[in-house]
């Protein structure tokens, strides 16, 4: 049995000067029905309003973003991609952009590739316009977006990145999630570490570094609430969101053990795959209700025993029983 994500990382917002991060970059671009803005540079487009349908959607699956809608004189689709030497836009449809446009830039950058993933269970369109998002939906694109933009320092834990230090209590966990998105993000996902909406989350006084340390400590955060590692002792669901009653993380990367995969329901584990890329035993911290569960279809074992792997094979475990 395969553990699979089928929801793709694809947030959108219909609002004319909606922000988005560029995939593989500390860059942002706001995006109007005729116009784009990249730091100083403006790019107009060459068609008519008014334009239906205006989109900004952030293409973290394709590490792009695309700027949409249909004009008096026809429908234009945008792609927006990073590379090292700074932004290439190009025309995917329509005649709103005669040819394709580079925007030179020196910036860190990193490259598309494989990324773990997320899922808790929402399958409600990623709309971003109203600026009022589930975290169901929300959480899984900031892990994502977390992983594709260049490593940034440590830094001191000022302004909104207080609330990257959540409570150990399960039920105040959400409220705490919450009140991180509220402050630390505006427009889709853009990092702030100075509540200019003041939502009363963190003291009213100013903040220094780089913003963008909230989407990368922000996705460490997430996924340590589903999954750690103490070298070959492996924690799963050590601090679930009490909403969060089900889920699934894939292509997870464990150093010296292999990729995981695991998918919860009902608040409880019910399957975990390892493809194991060493030998040797690991150790399960599981929810303290589990006590035994099965290997590969054939043989029970007690959830505190040490659990043999052989490296290249994939290691299957279900009925997680209390």
């Amino acid at each position: 049995m395969k553990i699979v994500i089928r929801e793709k990382c694809k947030p959108f917002s219909h609002l004319a000067g909606a922000s988005c991060v560029i995939p593989g970059t500390c860059s942002e671009i706001e995006a109007f029905p005729t116009l784009l803005k990249i730091g100083d540079v403006e790019v107009k487009f060459l068609c008519k309003g008014p334009v239906k349908g205006f989109t900004l959607e952030l293409d973290l699956e394709r590490h792009c973003v695309f700027v949409f809608g249909e004009a008096l004189d026809g429908y234009y689709r945008l792609r927006i991609e990073a590379s090292d030497s700074g932004f290439d836009i190009t025309s995917e449809k329509g005649s709103a952009l005669k040819k394709a446009l580079h925007i030179a830039h020196e910036t860190p950058f990193v490259s598309k590739g494989s990324f773990e993933r997320l899922s808790l269970g929402s399958h409600k369109a990623q709309d971003w316009t109203s600026g009022q998002v589930d975290l169901r939906t929300a959480l899984p694109i900031l892990f994502c977006l977390g992983q594709k933009i260049p490593r940034v320092p440590p830094q001191a834990l000022t302004g909104t990145a207080q609330l990257l230090q959540m409570p150990e209590d399960r039920s105040a966990l959400f409220n705490a999630l919450q009140a991180f998105f509220k402050a630390a993000f505006t427009n889709l996902l853009i990092p702030r570490l100075v509540d200019n909406q003041y939502h009363g989350f963190v003291p009213d006084e100013p903040a220094k570094g780089n913003r963008f340390f909230l989407i990368q400590e922000g996705a460490k955060m997430i996924r340590s609430l589903f999954f750690r590692q103490d070298e070959r002792r492996l924690k799963i669901l050590p601090h679930l969101p009490i909403p969060f009653d089900c889920g699934k993380m894939t292509a997870l990367q464990a150093p010296g053990i292999g990729e995981i995969d695991f998918e919860w329901s009902k608040k409880l584990l019910r399957c975990l795959s390892i493809r194991a890329s060493t030998s040797g035993e690991v150790i399960f911290d599981l929810q303290k209700e589990i006590k035994t569960f099965r290997v590969d279809k054939k043989h029970k074992q007690k959830a505190n025993e040490p659990l043999l792997l052989q490296a290249g094979k994939t290691t299957f475990l279900d009925h997680f029983q209390k």
